[in-house]
């Protein structure tokens, strides 16, 4: 059984200190309480679910707000969090760090997202809808890391850059 938190952990924010300023307001806490109940909440990972277990002022609306908050950089969260992981994991054994790219789909997330698709892979493989993306990945002794991601823009978008 799960008990509800009524304030977040010390060392939550202490490794979210040297994190880039990028979001506006309270989004940065709101980040912070969401990233802390994906690691502590056993059931489903819902936003509803989590936000029980948090105090009254952290909402499902809030979490939602957060995600769909169109001025902060994605990429860049990324790449902090990944040079944060990097620098305090053990360096590869052999010295070598492998880096290899993986090219996947998700089915469709909604009815007017500007960057669904409709296509197959091959002629031998069957139809979907939804978004393509392109995952960067660094390995090394047993260690697998996402190290950047890319969404691959419909023929219709490619003219356009979205950084994100």
């Amino acid at each position: 059984m799960l008990m509800a938190f009524t304030y977040l952990p010390g060392f939550v924010t202490m490794v979210f200190r040297g994190m880039p300023t990028v979001w506006r307001g309270r989004h940065r806490l709101i980040l912070c309480w969401l990233v802390f109940m994906q690691a502590v909440h056993p059931g489903r990972k819902t936003l509803e679910e989590m936000a029980k277990w948090t105090p009254a002022a952290i909402t499902a609306w809030r979490f939602g707000r957060l995600l769909k908050a169109t001025y902060w950089n994605v990429h860049l969260l990324v790449n902090w969090l990944v040079q944060d992981l990097l620098a305090t994991l053990p360096p590869p054994a052999n010295g070598v760090l492998y880096l290899f790219g993986d090219g996947s789909r998700t089915d469709k997330r909604g009815a007017k997202n500007p960057v669904e698709q409709k296509g197959r892979i091959s002629q031998h493989h069957p139809w979907f809808f939804g978004l393509r993306f392109v995952l960067l990945m660094a390995a090394w002794d047993g260690y697998r890391v996402p190290a950047g991601f890319r969404l691959i823009l419909p023929k219709r978008l490619s003219h356009i850059h979205t950084g994100i």
